[in-house]
């Protein structure tokens, strides 16, 4: 198979929960909806003012139930940042209960004073300007205590509405964190696995190598050859949790080619690929050590050797990888014996379990003819698609 020039992976990126809501939202968008919501109030407000006076046969109140209603709400939405600062300063502090309840009644009528005392100068400044004539508040030694009672109100309800905003904010960005966290820890996890599969498959061929280095001294020179070239193209693509399957492929080809150097024709491979999948990703270095894993216990000292198949093809949204073999089989170990009798395979199933999440599946069972099959299926995607970790 042709060698890549360079590999075709986009790295994996961490699965960020995206959460959609408050915490989308920009400066802008909020006080554009804050003004809209006031206008809503203003609109309200003032129907419900200018229709009592209908009610009641007052007539020529248009002009006078607009200024009060449009100044009363609007004014509230001027002072609203002041509010919010306020609020802020107290709200989220834990010093106990009557020291809030004393400062959210402070705030509030401090609130009060500016919220009367705004709308009183904007009467007077806008009535005249507009034809109507000077405007007349009444006594403001009475109308301060007369609005507080309302302005009391309002500004509980807005502080809650506030403190309730705040709370999702806080508890998105909590959640968001969580995400977060939890991607970085499946990342080095998959890591560890990845690190830990890397210095054992090399050990076990410099192993495999050196049997055979006072036997055949030409087939051992070969084999380092070959391993060498293994070993750079396995360099290449370290840092890739996923590769090509052409790549994987290429890989487990010249392992099987140095190991049968030295079992020579008591070792035959052959392969079954469906056109169309080279580019697919794979796991990196899986099907290294499930080619080891028969050759290590399916390979009987005396007899004909043994076949391994590998075979790989797509079924609904998934690729499946099978690896065969005509070896010594299982007996009647369960699968938890078989994976603990090794690295290789409880390797193998933590990263699909890292990588796919509930997407993937890992079986390993004796063949009805003889022989160990294992069979892995994961979420098919090309080159061009980066698989997220599953969270």
């Amino acid at each position: 198979m042709p060698e890549e020039t360079t590999p075709a992976h986009v790295p994996l990126k961490p699965a960020k929960a995206k959460q959609a809501g408050l915490l989308e939202f920009s400066r802008a968008q909020i006080w554009g909806t804050l003004f809209l919501l006031y206008s809503l109030i203003f609109v309200l407000d003032f129907l419900y003012r200018y229709l009592d006076d209908l009610s009641r046969q007052r007539s020529a109140t248009f002009g006078v139930r607009f200024l009060e209603e449009f100044t009363g709400v609007f004014t509230v939405y001027l002072l609203l940042p002041l509010i919010l600062r306020m609020a802020k300063s107290y709200l989220f502090q834990h010093k106990g209960w009557i020291r809030f309840v004393c400062l959210h009644i402070a705030s509030a009528v401090a609130f009060s004073f500016l919220h009367t005392s705004l709308m009183a100068l904007t009467r007077w400044i806008i009535s005249p300007l507009v034809g109507m004539g000077d405007y007349s508040y009444g006594i403001m030694l009475y109308r301060y205590p007369m609005e507080l009672s309302n302005d009391f109100i309002g500004y509980t309800v807005t502080v809650l509405a506030y403190y309730l905003f705040k709370r999702m904010q806080l508890a998105q960005a909590q959640q968001l964190a969580a995400a977060e966290l939890q991607t970085k820890l499946a990342q080095a996890q998959l890591e560890n696995l990845r690190l830990q599969l890397q210095p054992h498959f090399l050990f076990n061929t410099l192993n495999t190598i050196s049997s055979v280095m006072y036997e055949d001294v030409r087939a051992a020179d070969a084999m380092i050859a070959q391993l060498s070239d293994l070993l750079r193209l396995t360099l290449r693509t370290a840092s890739s949790h996923e590769i090509l399957l052409s790549q994987e492929l290429q890989i487990t080809r010249l392992y099987l080619e140095i190991m049968q150097k030295r079992f020579e024709d008591k070792l035959r491979v052959t392969y079954s690929v469906d056109p169309g999948l080279e580019n697919s990703l794979v796991p990196q270095l899986i099907l290294q050590p499930l080619v080891e894993n028969s050759l290590r216990h399916g390979l009987k000292e005396i007899g004909p050797g043994i076949d391994i198949s590998i075979g790989v093809h797509r079924e609904n949204g998934s690729l499946v990888l099978l690896v065969t073999d005509t070896g010594a089989g299982l007996g009647q170990q369960n699968t938890d014996a078989i994976l603990n009798r090794g690295l290789g395979l409880a390797n193998i199933r933590g990263r699909l379990e890292q990588l796919y999440g509930a997407g993937q599946a890992f079986s390993i069972a004796n063949r009805v003819t003889g022989g160990a099959e294992v069979r892995l299926r994961f979420p098919f995607h090309l080159a061009e698609q980066a698989a997220p970790i599953a969270g």
